[in-house]
Formats: structure tokens, sequence, C-alpha cells
């Protein structure tokens, strides 16, 4: 690590579902670190994301969704524990929003912040949807005035625009405090988390509707040979019929799926990747092979 990084600190990424906060961290750290798809709270824990610049080291918590619009019916305050967790160690809170999008659950985040005293950069997310940027000017003036708010930034994580300023911004509020990751790491995730989320971004993407979130991967056996990776994977869920689903039928779905994490596990690991897959009911305990 360098001497002269000297600034350094956790920045909780906040947001309601579907907002881009993954996508964000993702773009900000320039390597996925989190899944991505378009199922509402695909994120299911925290999961941190470093960046590491000339002078300071930026360890970005991705986190889920903070707010449905069925948790707001039951409690006013319904943060997820993985969230509560996130704001416990931030020294920086991001807040993601869509452009000229602005929900009740928005505000709940907000009075959260106020009630634990925490300041956060809002970050203004899909700015790319709108090609005439003074339609998007009433919106970032109005919600830049409120306590909470320290700066605004209007970025578009899916094509990495304004992601610099961001950066910049955040640099600004960081404390001056040493490092406390090694340089080249980007993540806290372990390879085998790493592998068996890419498994399950490509059964959501493939499944988002039939897809329920109980579905569970399980890494069974890695092998590193000298040329290729040996992988066996389990898919777990709670109901044959669901195990049905995600086998499609004569087993093509399951191919497609299996075949595109492949591909995504070799990028991963620069290695050729053998992946046997498994498909389990817990209740029935059956497996079928694809």
């Amino acid at each position: 690590m360098s001497k002269k990084v000297n600034k350094s600190g956790y920045v909780a990424v906040l947001g309601r579902p579907n907002v881009g906060k993954s996508t964000l961290v993702n773009a900000l750290v320039g390597e996925k670190v989190s899944i991505v798809t378009s199922k509402p709270q695909t994120t299911q824990l925290n999961i941190l994301g470093i960046l590491h610049n000339k002078e300071s080291q930026i360890v970005f918590i991705d986190t889920p969704g903070l707010l449905s619009e069925r948790q707001m019916k039951y409690s006013q305050k319904a943060l997820n524990r993985e969230a509560v967790n996130a704001l416990s160690q931030a020294d920086l809170v991001l807040m993601v929003v869509e452009a000229n999008t602005w929900k009740r659950a928005d505000d709940y985040i907000l009075e959260h912040l106020r009630d634990i005293n925490t300041k956060a950069i809002l970050t203004v997310n899909k700015v790319d949807q709108f090609k005439d940027k003074n339609s998007i000017l009433d919106f970032l003036k109005e919600r830049s005035n409120h306590n909470q708010i320290i700066e605004t930034v209007p970025v578009s994580a899916l094509y990495n625009k304004n992601l610099a300023r961001l950066t910049t911004v955040i640099e600004r509020h960081l404390p001056i405090k040493t490092p406390k990751y090694k340089e080249g790491m980007i993540t806290d995730k372990d390879t085998d988390f790493r592998i068996t989320e890419i498994m399950r971004e490509r059964l959501m993407h493939h499944l988002r509707d039939e897809l329920p979130y109980s579905v569970e991967c399980q890494l069974d056996h890695f092998e590193d040979k000298k040329k290729i990776v040996m992988i066996e994977l389990m898919i777990r869920t709670k109901k044959p019929a669901h195990k049905k689903i995600i086998i499609g039928k004569d087993g093509k779905l399951l191919k497609v799926i299996a075949t595109e994490a492949r591909l995504e596990i070799e990028n991963l690991l620069n290695k050729k990747v053998f992946l046997s897959t498994q498909v389990r009911s817990i209740k029935k305990g059956k497996s079928l092979r694809a």
C-alpha cells in the first residue's frame, strides 16, 4: 500500500430495491463483486467492494434493498438487519435513488438517517434515461434540500457517467485513517461464495417470476487442476415443483443456465472450468443431474 494513502473508510450504500446499488458498487470498484438482476432485493447479504486509489481506500458496503411496499405496511422503521449492520460501521452513507422518482420508502430512509444523526451523499442514479438533462434539475434541487444530505451527485452506474466526480466527493468526506485492506483485494467474499452467487444470478435472470428467494446454491466440490477447474454445484429448493421449473423440459433450461454460469466463472478464475450441477428438493431429498 502506498504511503500516500491517508484517507479510508466504510461507505454504506443504501436505497430501496432496484435503484441500482449493486450496479453502482460494481462500476465504482471496476469489477463485479455483487450480482445484478432485475428482481428486487437480489442482494441478500452485505457485500464489500473495495476501491483502491492513490490517496484513499473506499470500502463500499452493498446492502439489500431497505424497504419494500409490503414491509412499510407493517412498520415505518422496517430496516433489515444487514442494513442496520452496515450503518453501524459506516463512516459515510450513499443514499441511492432514481432520477425523477421519489417514493415513500426514500422518505423512510431519510427519516432513519435523521434519527441516528447520520449524513448522506444523495446519489441520483439512472440519469441516462433522460436525454434532456434540464428535466431532472428541479428534482436534484428539491431533493438536495434536506438536512441529512451533504451533497448531491447525479450518475449513471450502467454507463459509468459522473462516477469520477462521485468518487472525489466521497474522498472529500472520508476520515483520515490507515487503510484496512491490502492493495488488490476487491471484496471480503471468498471465491466459493462468488461462484455460488454467479449461479444464483443466472437462475434469477432466467426465472425472475417463477423462482422464489428461498433457492440456495452450494459449492460441493472444487478441484483446481493444472489446465481446468472441476466444480460441483448444488441448487437447493424447498418444493419439488420448483426443481422441475429450474431443470426445464428435457433439462434444457438448466443446461443454458449452467453454461452461462460456467462462462462467467471462467472469467472470474481466468481458467477453464468443468461445471456439474444438481437440483435437489430439500423436502424430498431427490436430485437430478445436468
